[in-house]
């Protein structure tokens, strides 16, 4: 897919991925940037230093939200190219540390916000034969100890990209998942505590866009980093008690300390 002169929603557009995203993509392309910080969001934009750049404010985990953002986009735009589900939150702790409404906003944002996002502008992406980009992770492909919610909220988001994939390509539109693993975020610096036990490898946003762009171009319908976690995935389908003993015994460590 040629990434130019596509009108792209990039969601969680105002840091991490999605900013890095937006600042590679913006010379060539229209963007609307859609986030819960619309002060972020417009910055962003006087930093890409061009007008057509479109700023909408929209918690996706919550629909009424995700209607008058769709309202909002219509009036300037009636095509859409592409959809990149990018918002997103992090959490690492102990299962039973969670309170219920932590729970319940994992998956809201991960997973019920961007079905429900991609479900409003489906009919435009169908129309346009264009494609949904849907942001996953390492952590839904080789669940971590103590990333148990994030794990499930991602690990449904390659489910939802795979079923969604074989529905429409015949309709001509393609649907992207990427699994970047460990990227330099707010979210990931929150979850410090419990990732440094893990010892990961930690991408830079910049370099998560890059090869996010390159697999697009590309056609892949799924997108890894070019790195060891590769090998991971691999010990993870044909010898999984490799991982299973090796995860559980940092998880030991975590709940000694």
């Amino acid at each position: 897919m040629d990434l130019q002169k596509k009108v792209i929603i990039i969601t969680g557009a105002s840091e991490g991925i999605g900013k890095a995203l937006a600042k590679k993509l913006a010379p060539n392309n229209y963007l609307i940037l859609v986030g819960r910080n619309y002060e972020k969001l417009n910055q962003l934009i006087k930093e890409l230093g061009s007008k057509k750049h479109l700023a909408v404010k929209c918690d996706i985990s919550n629909p009424e939200q995700i209607k008058k953002a769709y309202k909002t986009i219509e009036q300037d735009y009636s095509n859409i190219d592409l959809i990149i589900n990018n918002a997103g939150i992090s959490s690492a702790k102990k299962f039973d540390d969670y309170e219920d409404s932590q729970i319940r906003d994992i998956i809201n944002i991960n997973v019920t916000g961007s079905i429900l996002f991609t479900k409003t502008f489906i009919k435009k992406i169908i129309l346009s034969k264009g494609a949904i980009v849907n942001i996953g992770s390492m952590f839904g492909e080789i669940a971590h100890p103590c990333y148990s919610i994030y794990s499930a909220s991602k690990f449904a988001i390659k489910g939802f990209s795979d079923s969604l994939r074989r529905e429409l390509s015949h309709l001509g539109v393609r649907v992207f998942y990427i699994s970047p693993r460990a990227t330099k975020t707010q979210s990931l610096e929150k979850n410090d505590e419990i990732g440094q036990y893990f010892k990961m490898n930690v991408d830079e946003p910049e370099k998560v866009a890059n090869y996010i762009i390159e697999g697009i171009n590309n056609n892949q319908s799924a997108i890894y980093p070019k790195s060891i976690e590769r090998l991971f995935l691999f010990i993870q389908k044909f010898f999984t008690k490799l991982i299973d003993n090796n995860l559980s015994a940092i998880s030991k460590k975590i709940y000694l300390k």
